[in-house]
């Protein structure tokens, strides 16, 4: 991680002692238009000579080392412009990425970041984060294009004190909308002879409990997971609609914001997940397991069902036409709500991007990051460039990955766009063209069965920096409260007896002055609506 040298200056006003921190940074020689000499507003490439920034971003377990990805190396051909690259694991980024802030280490970029509105609003305001406005207006056409032709990107990305610290992954297509999929082993479901899908959460009981006492991978033993998955990571998207709630935050209902994990319809999603789980019905080792152990489990034929963007991230699936054996199910209902209800995602990823203080190369930096708003900067940090057209009139096209290689382990070696949201647009109709051989199109089966349903619990806000103040104390507390309680209750650690208590405890953390600090931000996000 790059060192920072920081100078302290003592000054009094009115009687006060203040501390100012300095960087230390010198700005570029400025031609006579106020422009750094070796820089160019228009063209590439970006810079004349080589400029070196440093980029810290969260890479997750599939990616191969960032500097070796085909996205920056054709990037860097193309603008001149160097990174070196701090990249911790996923499971570690975020208390990396405090600390760097802590610190005062900063990279001069973050890229892949995951930037919570907290950080931007916290560190854009002690300037740590440079805001981003004027530098869009005068060097990034591409995405002052896409934000002039939806106002809600600018709205979205906007804090209270009207600057923009973070771009975001904007997001073109339905798909993006329901994120959270429940797929079903279709292999065992022939199996057991099984024809009919779940409908309702009894009915979805019941075909785990097929899954778990018919032997339905034939090998002899009672080795089945009826459902798997990594804590609750997902799974609310999928079930807890079925009782009535979209998500375990706040939501929005008939125009007041409540807190769903004290809901009575949360009792009943934690009790029935308790049943499952005390049944062996959903895996036991849920808390403490990772991703890639589950998935060890779907390849080892042993996971029944499970929620993800695809079956082949769980299952063996050993040609594209086989995902079409695994169904997904359409929402379910349930004798608490009788509404079919799926979450419906943002078409706006925050935090994907920003330039910190630590930067000398900020005018460049943003004309680097523009280009992967355009269609071809996207689809280079979608897919590198390992994707071709198949004919002249280029409607369709397909990724191209070595013979015998998984295609998602291989583009996660081309860009961190795998398991990662980078500031680029994914775009509907480019994706409409993708030739899948065989394969599901994912698009129409999710129009078809989910995005029907979807609605969003909450728009996406700011709060002022003393109502984000408050949040990260109270809503802290109260958040890691509940994640502790919830896994409890539904392995039986706690009796639903003390769900009052539970409820209490929540009230007297600060439940209500939560809430409100929520009703003022979503009134005003309305007001301007």
């Amino acid at each position: 991680m790059k060192k920072w040298l920081k100078t302290i200056m003592v000054t009094t006003v009115g009687g006060a002692v203040l501390l100012a921190g300095c960087s230390g940074k010198t700005e570029e020689p400025k031609a006579e238009n106020g422009q750094a000499k070796n820089f160019n507003a228009e063209g590439y490439p970006v810079v004349n000579e080589k400029i070196t920034l440093n980029m810290m971003g969260s890479k997750a377990a599939i990616h191969g080392p960032w500097n070796e990805m085909v996205l920056f190396k054709e990037m860097e051909k193309m603008t001149n412009i160097h990174f070196e690259f701090n990249t911790p694991p996923q499971a570690n980024y975020q208390e990396a990425k405090n600390l760097a802030f802590a610190s005062r280490q900063l990279p001069d970029v973050f890229f892949n970041s995951l930037l919570t509105p907290d950080d931007e609003v916290t560190y854009g305001s002690q300037g740590y984060l440079i805001p981003l406005e004027e530098l869009i207006e005068k060097y990034a056409p591409n995405l002052k294009k896409r934000m002039e032709a939806n106002p809600d990107i600018k709205k979205s990305i906007t804090t209270m004190d009207g600057h923009i610290y973070a771009l975001p992954l904007i997001i073109d297509q339905p798909r993006a909308f329901v994120p959270n999929r429940l797929w079903l082993n279709g292999d065992w479901m022939e199996s057991l002879g099984i024809t009919k899908l779940p409908e309702t959460t009894d009915d979805f009981y019941e075909l785990l409990k097929q899954f778990k006492n018919g032997d339905p991978n034939k090998n002899g033993k009672a080795d089945e997971i009826p459902m798997s998955n990594v804590k609750l990571n997902n799974l609310e998207g999928v079930l807890l609609p079925a009782f009535g709630l979209l998500g375990r935050e706040v939501e929005v209902k008939d125009g007041k914001v409540r807190f769903n994990p004290v809901q009575n319809e949360y009792k009943e999603y934690l009790s029935y997940l308790n049943k499952l789980f005390s049944e062996k019905l959903l895996d036991n080792e849920m808390f403490v397991q990772t991703s890639q152990q589950m998935a060890a489990k779907g390849n080892s034929n042993q996971v029944g069902a499970f929620v993800g963007s695809a079956p082949d991230l769980v299952l063996k699936v050993a040609k594209p036409e086989d995902n079409y054996k695994h169904p997904m199910l359409a929402p379910l209902t349930s004798k608490f709500n009788s509404e079919k209800l799926t979450m419906r995602a943002s078409n706006i990823r925050r935090g994907t991007f920003a330039i910190t203080s630590n930067n000398k190369h900020p005018e460049a930096t943003m004309r680097w990051v523009d280009y992967l708003y355009s269609d071809e900067g996207s689809r280079l940090g979608f897919l590198g460039n390992s994707y071709k057209w198949l004919d002249d009139a280029k409607t369709k096209w397909t990724f191209v990955s070595p013979e015998g290689v998984n295609a998602e382990e291989y583009r996660a070696k081309l860009t961190p766009d795998v398991g990662g949201q980078l500031p680029l647009i994914k775009e509907r109709e480019f994706d409409s063209k993708r030739d899948n051989g065989k394969g599901l199109d994912y698009n129409k089966m999710v129009d078809e069965k989910l995005n029907p349903y979807a609605k969003r619990e909450y728009p996406d806000v700011y709060f002022s920096s003393e109502e984000q103040k408050r949040l990260n104390v109270v809503k802290t507390d109260i958040k890691t409260y509940v994640e502790q309680m919830e896994a409890k209750f539904i392995v039986g650690q706690e009796p639903f007896t003390k769900w009052d208590d539970y409820v209490n405890t929540i009230k007297k953390m600060g439940l209500d002055e939560m809430l409100k600090i929520y009703q003022d931000a979503y009134d005003r996000w309305n007001k301007n609506k």
